[in-house]
């Protein structure tokens, strides 16, 4: 599928995009320090059987499991060189598991690293996210404003559909967004509990942004979780999914509560 395709179904519907990957492939039993990514190479059956949970349960997008897969990252693990084949098996794993679905390629912040690197580090990772044919890029997890607008900027030229996140109190200044030469198609958050979500939910509407949000399920029960999911597409939500503790099970509460036939 091709970015329009992705844009005509957000005219159309809202979207329920899928769960965390990190935090399920550690309760299964990998170590937090373990390089995420590295498991398209070196794991792919367990990437791919994931997405295949998640479609099992109802999910229409999907995260390439790509969150830290750029050089800086990937350096300290001696994987700087794997960026292309690391992206592009991501793409691949989230387009096999996706079925009829859409793939977003998962883009985390650099904001600790210097601004001329994270621009060359982010410009490459969306250039190859694109190259493996994703519908759609998002920026999740983002906690300084400037950074993420550095890595619209340099993804802008792909031409793909984006997607914005942020988990930090910054969504106050979400409005400068919308004065970008690439403004996103979707301004979000994600990673921020049930609970912090209504102020920031505000200050996009105020904004004139389609939301997104991919909030954190925590230790929260599916049931529960799904009814917070549900309240954000009555403020207006076109996309919504979960981040960390949110599993298969609670994406296929979210489809149930939304009425998506199975």
């Amino acid at each position: 599928m091709a970015g329009p395709l992705f844009l005509d179904a957000l005219g159309e519907r809202v979207l329920l995009g899928d769960g965390a990957y990190g935090t399920e492939f550690i309760r299964r039993g990998l170590p937090a320090t373990h390089p995420m990514g590295e498991l398209n190479l070196k794991q792919p059956q367990l990437v791919l059987g994931l997405h295949r949970e998640y479609s099992a349960a109802g999910a229409e997008v999907f995260k390439t499991n790509t969150f830290t897969a750029n050089r800086l990252r990937l350096r300290a693990a001696g994987l700087e060189g794997k960026v292309r084949e690391i992206n592009l098996a991501g793409v691949k794993l989230a387009r096999d598991g996706a079925r009829d679905g859409f793939v977003v390629g998962s883009v985390g912040p650099l904001t600790e690293f210097p601004w001329k690197a994270r621009g060359d580090a982010y410009r490459e990772q969306c250039e190859t996210l694109a190259e493996g044919g994703c519908d759609a890029l998002l920026f999740e997890t983002f906690q300084n404003l400037d950074d993420l607008l550095k890595a619209l900027a340099e993804a802008s030229p792909t031409g793909l559909p984006m997607i914005a996140q942020m988990c930090s109190p910054e969504i106050l200044r979400y409005n400068r967004l919308m004065h970008q030469t690439f403004e996103p198609v979707l301004v979000g958050l994600n990673c921020v509990t049930m609970d912090k979500l209504p102020k920031g939910v505000k200050a996009i509407q105020d904004a004139g942004a389609r939301l997104s949000a991919f909030p954190s399920a925590g230790s929260t029960e599916p049931d529960v979780f799904a009814k917070g999911l549900l309240s954000l597409v009555e403020a207006g939500a076109r996309l919504v999914g979960g981040c960390c503790g949110a599993g298969p099970d609670h994406i296929r509460a979210a489809a149930a509560a939304l009425g998506r036939p199975r």
